[in-house]
């Protein structure tokens, strides 16, 4: 077996962590190595490490990281160290027992291919993405694509997509990160550097996989703040096209479509029609939710 890292990065989120890394304890499969990027700004992550779960290798990072920062750091960092596969896992997440041995499974079968994992709502076990894709010139960065696994689908045991979303328990050979380079840390800090990353794996011809029978649960307990919008009160809503942490503010937006508009020169139109979707989700949800609220 090659070294298998799990990157993981924490930003002041060591509950989350804990209960990630715990899942990891229950994997079938133990033949990996845990490197967690504490890019936070307390001491939470830090004890706890050291309490918990010494195994652990912590790297210390600047609060000013964010995600693309923060996980380049732990690629850097885990190729120094010999790593022969890297496994991206977003805090937040949390594997069964038997995923990491599927996905190795599967990526020794395909080693030219990066694999995701099914992602699952953690609260419902409601599966949220397996087969997500982009529509740029209309502004769409993400179409969510079928939520049910069929029968059919998981004796496939391997689905070819378009796109893959996030760092939610994807396996990368080291080989197709030398070839790609790493996450578009300088144009797209936090939201759509993953977008970004796997559509220059589909120009280059990399095969993008979902492994059916291979799930992670997404704990939404702690969310971007542009997810559930009606909550929002207007100066909220604002702030959601300002802020970093937020998957709609308007940098990052148009900073990927910038970059994979089809049409040169007319990027400005897709961020109008992405935005202005959102602008009108937005507006009707907040109705509902106001008109709910006072009944």
């Amino acid at each position: 077996m090659k070294p298998l890292y799990l990157i993981i990065t924490d930003f002041n989120g060591y509950a989350q962590t804990r209960s990630c890394l715990l899942a990891l304890r229950a994997s079938k499969f133990r033949d990996f190595t845990v490197l967690l990027v504490d890019h936070g700004t307390t001491d939470e992550t830090f004890n706890g490490l050291r309490e918990e779960f010494p195994e652990v290798l912590r790297i210390a990072g600047s609060s000013d990281l964010w995600w693309t920062g923060a996980t380049n750091l732990g690629i850097r960092s885990a190729i120094g160290l010999g790593a022969d596969r890297i496994m991206l896992l977003n805090n937040d997440c949390y594997v069964t027992p038997s995923t990491i041995g599927t996905l190795v499974e599967q990526s020794f079968a395909y080693p030219e291919a990066i694999i995701s994992s099914v992602q699952r709502a953690f609260c419902s076990s409601r599966t949220t993405f397996i087969s997500p894709r982009s529509c740029f010139l209309l502004g769409f960065p993400t179409i969510l694509g079928p939520k049910q696994l069929t029968a059919e689908l998981i004796n496939r045991e391997l689905l070819p997509v378009a796109l893959i979303i996030g760092g939610r328990g994807v396996i990368i050979p080291v080989q197709v990160l030398r070839k790609l380079g790493l996450f578009d840390e300088e144009h797209l800090p936090h939201y759509g550097a993953d977008h970004d990353f796997y559509l220059r794996a589909r120009l280059q011809k990399i095969p993008l996989y979902v492994a059916t029978r291979a799930y992670v649960d997404i704990d939404h307990t702690h969310t971007t703040l542009a997810d559930n919008p009606g909550s929002l009160s207007f100066s909220m809503f604002l702030h959601t096209l300002r802020s970093i942490r937020s998957h709609r503010n308007i940098h990052d937006v148009t900073m990927l479509f910038r970059k994979w508009y089809p049409i040169p020169g007319f990027y400005v139109l897709g961020v109008v029609l992405c935005i202005g979707r959102y602008v009108m989700i937005y507006a009707i949800r907040r109705v509902l939710f106001l008109l709910k609220k006072g009944q």
